[in-house]
């Protein structure tokens, strides 16, 4: 069963990963760095 976090990170992946806003140019990298910095916290999470 998913967490919300693990939901979190599935919607950024999913959805705004595949189809940026046409508001900024640099998107494509504030997504990644987005998901990097969940994943990290859910791998702490798991850690507890």
């Amino acid at each position: 069963m998913a967490t919300e976090l693990d939901q979190l990170i599935q919607y950024w992946k999913d959805r705004l990963e595949a189809h940026p806003p046409l508001t900024s140019r640099d998107w494509l990298e504030t997504v990644r760095s987005t998901i990097a910095h969940l994943e990290e916290l859910q791998e702490l999470k798991k850690g507890e």
